[in-house]
């Protein structure tokens, strides 16, 4: 038993260092100039964070692009952009956003062995506080007749 609480303590110790290390490789890929503060951070607020996009044929595809404007004091810069699954494929604005201005995400989904009512969730990860920013979509899946 003793052995068995050990490995799992040690395994829930591994854990917590790979997020403080991922956390921590995120912060170093932001420049220095653009690295949030209490005083000085961008704020990404969407127009709609949250769509329904109708309902689709299975098989086919839709894309929705995601409007945001950067409502912060800092320039906004996207890192990486991750979907909740594979399904979903995501684009968005390179470019930095500076203050006042708008950028994008921009979503395809495909509908290939999809069915029923599905919510998909996609997550933008940038030099915000805190740094990831979420939206999602939901559609409706009929059968191919």
């Amino acid at each position: 038993m003793k052995y068995f609480v050990a490995i799992c303590f040690l395994c829930l110790l591994s854990c917590t260092n790979k997020q403080k290390e991922a956390r921590n490789s995120t912060e170093e890929s932001i420049p220095m100039e653009l690295r949030p503060s209490v005083e000085k951070h961008p704020v990404m607020k969407f127009d709609q964070p949250s769509v329904y996009l109708g309902k689709i044929t299975e098989g086919d595809s839709i894309s929705y692009t995601f409007h945001f404007k950067n409502e912060g004091n800092l320039p906004l810069k996207i890192l990486t952009v991750n979907a909740s699954c594979g399904c979903t494929t995501p684009k968005w604005s390179k470019e930095l956003v500076q203050p006042g201005k708008k950028g994008f995400i921009k979503v395809s989904f495909d509908s290939k062995g999809k069915e029923g009512k599905v919510q998909k969730t996609v997550t933008a990860y940038a030099n915000t506080m805190p740094s990831d920013n979420m939206v999602a979509f939901k559609v409706e899946i009929e059968r191919k007749k």
